[in-house]
């Protein structure tokens, strides 16, 4: 009898131990992220996108990171990661370290809560033993890495290059005109039409406020400048059509960036608000502009200038 309970022990220590050290499990973790599927998708399923939240690459990405774009493999030392099985919402990725590999598995579906965000799902396969005590390096970073994803989405700095908020329209009322020039005229009218709308304001006694306002459109070798001031008020309508009075809707929406950096170059940040406008669904109720925060208006195309860049959105 002894026998037969030492065999059924040895039997069950085995099976123990072979059900923690070699049954497979399957692991998931979850986040979501306040973007459509198609967006979340995006990050998933191409190195160029990948190396800026999965670990160690993320961290490390100006520092030695390669990115294959061709066949989807990033590597950085004795780490490298192969994305494959790729769909609009979906990859599979192989990581490796020191010989050692795994994969995991990331997919983007729908949030059943809200229809505007995305559940993005990391599972794999591994031993009860690693999921309940010790996982490996390449599970830790994988897990990591999903919640990595989930900041580095929700950080607009990181995922747009700019900082960008929404607000609300505060100063309402302004004086407006405009010019088309070529552009090599730019910053000659523009000085020419701060001053005369300055001036105006300064006849009228409308009150500048110092508020500057700026947006150009190009058109081949042409640019149309629009110019604005901010006033108290105005006691009449301007009777030349070469100045507008208007007013801002108080409390409308606006998305706001802050620029620094040349002149020029703004459009940068134009570019950000634009993209974040259609990954949020957002409808433009006006033109862009922007706001001078450094002083002055007639600007070097190479100088260095703080703009506060707005987007009136619905």
């Amino acid at each position: 009898m002894k026998k037969i309970y030492l065999l059924l022990a040895t039997v069950l220590s085995v099976l123990l131990i072979w059900g923690l050290f070699f049954y497979p499990v399957r692991v998931t973790k979850k986040i979501i992220v306040p973007y459509s599927m198609y967006k979340s998708g995006e990050q998933l399923n191409n190195a160029v996108n990948a190396v800026k939240w999965y670990i160690p690459f993320s961290v490390n990405e100006t520092s030695g990171v390669s990115v294959d774009k061709k066949n989807h493999v990033i590597t950085w030392g004795d780490h490298s990661a192969k994305i494959s099985d790729i769909t609009p919402f979906s990859s599979l990725i192989k990581a490796k370290y020191k010989g050692k590999q795994q994969f995991f598995s990331f997919t983007a579906l729908i949030d059943s809560t809200d229809g505007e965000s995305s559940e993005i799902t990391l599972s794999y396969t591994c031993s009860l033993f690693r999921k309940w005590f010790i996982k490996s390096n390449l599970e830790k970073n994988a897990q990591k890495s999903l919640e990595n994803l989930k900041d580095y989405m929700t950080d607009t700095r990181r995922f747009y290059g700019f900082e960008i908020q929404k607000t609300t329209v505060v100063d309402t009322a302004f004086l407006f005109t405009k010019e088309v020039c070529t552009v090599n005229e730019r910053k000659a009218v523009t000085k020419k039409l701060f001053e005369k709308l300055i001036a105006y304001a300064n006849a009228k006694n409308a009150g500048y406020n110092g508020t500057r306002l700026y947006y150009t459109i190009k058109e081949g070798n042409e640019l149309t400048i629009f110019a604005s001031i901010g006033v108290a008020s105005l006691e009449e309508t301007p009777e030349s059509g070469e100045i507008e009075y208007k007013e801002m809707p108080f409390g409308k929406n606006l998305l706001v960036t802050t620029y620094q950096g040349p002149f020029m170059q703004a459009e940068k940040a134009y570019q950000a608000l634009e993209v974040f406008k259609k990954d949020h669904n957002l409808t433009q109720m006006a033109i862009p502009f922007q706001k001078f925060m450094s002083d002055g208006y007639d600007f070097d195309d190479n100088q260095v200038v703080q703009l506060k860049v707005c987007y009136p959105i619905f």
